[in-house]
């Protein structure tokens, strides 16, 4: 299983940023040494035209690379996603990436991953802006960008997956048909006490007597309501059967069961959990032509 996430890479952002860095570079190179300040001059990334040119091509170069790292990450050694689609598009000055990752995949770590991201493409940016200048200063912004790609990579660990929680009925009440009370009890409650007169289940010329009368052909819902252990909700694992093909049950497009008369006769209706016994409920219907 897997799912798609989205970061965003702001062209005007990762600009700035790389502009505001080599500026201050150069503020103090100058301010050691006056005579340094035509050197400062090309360190300092500004804006003229040829140096918005060339920070924009270093800028989408650095965007395409990071998509190669993403495709390493997804598709290599312990890969989390069988097909690691990766699409990009760019409009408005942002370059949006979308990853197909494992639906394992911690979605609080996705705002990490946008961050981590642009400041990769800036850090690679500043760093071959000066790596024609000064070799040792481009040298702190190649491993700044190495420990982006490492909090990168490490958004992409594999969580273990755990095993789900369930939790099923521990009785069912009918809400339509209504059956008999048994001891002021609407309906077969269970489980029960041990010993309590409702731990019987009500017998069948009991609700022969108070049977549910639908005619040939007619078909209607059956309600009823579970609760859980702690009063939990929950989840509906219950079954109905008849047992007499003069009706049928199915389920309808809203996912409830539905009764349907065949043909004349009458039988017993059971509802019951498919992971505890104990957990039923039963009515009697007659079909009348």
């Amino acid at each position: 299983m897997s799912k798609t996430i989205k970061i965003q890479i702001i062209h005007s952002l990762a600009i700035k940023s790389a502009k505001d860095e080599t500026y201050q570079k150069g503020v103090v190179d100058k301010a050691v040494d006056q005579k340094f300040v035509k050197a400062a001059f090309h360190e300092q990334a500004g804006n003229e035209a040829y140096h918005e040119a060339m920070l924009k091509r270093s800028m989408l170069t650095q965007i395409e690379q990071l998509k190669v790292q993403f495709h390493d990450y997804l598709t290599g050694d312990g890969n989390i996603a069988e097909d690691a689609t990766i699409d990009s598009t760019e409009a408005n000055g942002i370059t949006e990436i979308l990853l197909k990752v494992s639906d394992r995949f911690n979605n609080g770590y996705t705002k990490s991953l946008a961050r981590l991201s642009q400041k990769f493409v800036e850090d690679r940016m500043i760093h071959l802006w000066w790596l024609p200048v000064s070799k040792d200063f481009a040298a702190i912004y190649a491993g700044a960008a190495d420990d982006d790609l490492a909090g990168i990579m490490k958004c992409f660990q594999k969580t273990a997956p755990s095993a789900p929680s369930y939790i099923f009925p521990t009785a069912i009440v009918l809400r339509y048909p209504v059956i008999p009370a048994r001891n002021g009890v609407p309906g077969v409650l269970t489980p029960v006490p041990a010993g309590s007169p409702a731990a019987s289940p009500i017998q069948p010329e009991m609700l022969y007597a108070n049977p549910w009368v639908i005619g040939v052909g007619s078909e209607t819902e059956i309600s009823y309501t579970l609760t859980g252990e702690d009063e939990k909700m929950p989840i509906d694992d219950i079954v109905v059967r008849c047992d007499n093909p003069c009706c049928s049950v199915s389920l309808n497009d809203n996912g409830s069961w539905c009764i349907k008369g065949n043909s004349e006769g009458h039988t017993i209706v059971t509802l019951f959990s498919r992971h505890n016994d104990q957990v039923r409920a039963q009515f009697a219907i007659r079909i009348t032509p």
